[in-house]
C-alpha cells in the first residue's frame, strides 16, 4: 500500500492538476500584457497544507528529436509528505521515445537565488539555472529502468517573459496562476542516452503554473500549442476546460508575435468539432476556441508523437485504486497540430493535450 501510495503522489506530481468546482466561476485576468520580473521563476507556493507547482519546458530540435521536461512541486496533505519532482520525455533519439519521472521529498529542495539555481536536490544533477533572460541552462543527468539519461541543454537568445494581468485566473473561490517565463529562446546543447550523445540546435519555450490544491477530479483537459518559426515570428496558446463548465467557457489566453509586434487575447470558450484515434484513444482532433478580442482559431492534430500516463506502469489493481483516488486517469498527448485563422497563413507547430478520463 506504501508503493502504491508513492506512485499516485507521483502521478498528481508530474501532471497538471486544478482544483475546479461545479459551479465555478470562470475568468481570465486583466487584458493587458505584463513584463514578468524574473524572480517570479521561483516557487510561488510550498506553504499550507495543499498545493502544486509546475516548471514546464519545451524543446524542438532541427533534427527531429523533441525533449520536455517539466520540474514540479506538490503536497497532497494527508496523503504524503511534500515532494518535488521531475518528468523527462525525449522523442525521436535514434526514433525511439524515452520516458522518466522522478521524486524527492521536498526539503531537498535547494532555491539558490543568488546563483540562480532550481535543484531538486544536492547529490542529484536534475535542476535548470541562469538569470532569465540573461541566460539559462537545463540539466537531468540520472538513470532509470536500466536506461542512463544525460541531457545538458544552453538557452541563449531568450524574449522576456509575460503574463496577462497579475497572471491569475480564478475558477470559483481557486486562483490559478499562469505565466511564462520563456516565449521563445535558442537552444544548444547534448542529449545522451545509454552513451549515445546527439549534439541538438533548435528553440525552447518555458511556462510555470501553480495552484494550491492538488486533486484533478472535476478538472476535464488542458491544451497548448507552440508555434516557433523564428525570433519575431511565434505564436502560443495555452487554454484549461474545467470538467462542469457553462458553455465550455475556458481559462487561458493565446499570444503571438508578428514581425516584433504582440497580439494578445484570452480564450473565451472552446468547441471540439471532430474526433479522431490517437494510440487507440478518441481526442479532440479539430477544436474551434473563440477569443477575447472577437476572432475564432482552430487548432486541428496532424501527427502525434507520444502518449503516455504513469497509471500505465501498474498492475490493474493499483491502476484501479489510483484511478478511484485520482477521480480519472490523466493521461497526456503530445505532437504536431496546424493553428488557423480567417484570411491569415496557417501555422505549423506542437500540441500538447492532457485530459482526465
Amino acid at each position: 500500500m506504501h508503493h502504491l501510495l508513492k506512485r499516485i503522489s507521483l502521478i498528481l506530481t508530474v501532471f497538471l492538476g486544478v482544483t475546479f468546482t461545479s459551479t465555478a466561476q470562470i475568468s481570465n485576468p486583466d487584458q493587458v500584457l505584463n513584463s514578468l520580473d524574473s524572480d517570479m521563476i521561483w516557487a510561488q507556493t510550498l506553504e499550507g497544507s495543499h498545493f502544486n507547482e509546475f516548471w514546464n519546458y519545451q524543446f524542438y530540435f532541427n533534427d527531429g528529436m523533441k525533449v520536455h521536461i517539466t520540474f514540479s512541486a506538490a503536497n497532497f496533505g494527508s496523503l504524503k509528505d511534500p515532494v518535488t519532482g521531475v518528468r523527462v520525455s525525449v522523442f525521436n533519439h535514434n526514433g525511439e521515445l524515452y520516458q522518466l519521472s522522478r521524486e524527492y521529498p521536498l526539503h531537498h529542495l535547494i532555491q539558490d537565488k543568488e546563483k540562480n539555481l532550481f535543484k531538486l536536490r544536492e547529490d542529484r544533477e536534475l535542476f535548470f539555472e541562469g538569470k532569465l533572460p540573461d541566460h539559462h541552462r537545463v540539466v537531468i543527468n540520472t538513470s532509470k529502468d536500466g536506461v542512463d539519461y544525460d541531457i545538458d541543454l544552453r538557452l541563449n537568445n531568450i524574449q522576456n517573459g509575460f503574463k496577462m494581468g497579475n497572471g491569475i485566473y480564478q475558477i470559483g473561490g481557486e486562483q490559478v496562476g499562469i505565466v511564462t517565463h520563456i516565449p521563445y529562446a535558442r537552444a544548444n546543447g547534448h542529449v545522451t542516452i545509454n552513451g549515445e550523445r546527439k549534439q541538438v540546435n533548435g528553440t525552447a519555450y518555458m511556462d510555470h503554473t501553480w495552484q494550491n490544491q492538488t486533486t484533478t477530479r472535476l478538472m476535464h483537459s488542458g491544451y497548448r500549442m507552440v508555434v516557433h518559426t523564428d525570433r519575431n515570428k511565434w505564436d502560443l496558446l495555452y487554454v484549461m476546460l474545467p470538467e462542469e463548465s457553462r458553455n465550455n467557457a475556458t481559462i487561458g489566453h493565446r499570444i503571438y508575435n508578428t514581425d516584433g509586434e504582440l497580439t494578445y487575447s484570452t480564450v473565451e470558450n472552446m468547441e471540439v468539432v471532430n474526433r479522431q484515434s490517437a494510440f487507440g484513444s478518441s481526442i479532440p482532433r479539430i477544436i474551434n476556441m473563440n477569443l477575447s478580442d472577437n476572432s475564432s482559431i482552430r487548432i486541428s492534430r496532424t501527427q502525434d508523437d507520444e502518449r503516455f500516463t504513469i497509471l500505465g506502469e501498474l498492475s490493474w489493481i493499483a491502476r484501479r485504486a489510483a484511478r478511484t483516488f485520482l477521480g480519472g486517469e490523466v493521461i497526456d498527448y503530445r505532437g504536431e497540430a496546424t493553428l488557423m485563422q480567417s484570411s491569415k497563413r496557417p501555422k505549423h507547430g506542437e500540441y500538447n493535450f492532457f485530459f482526465v478520463d
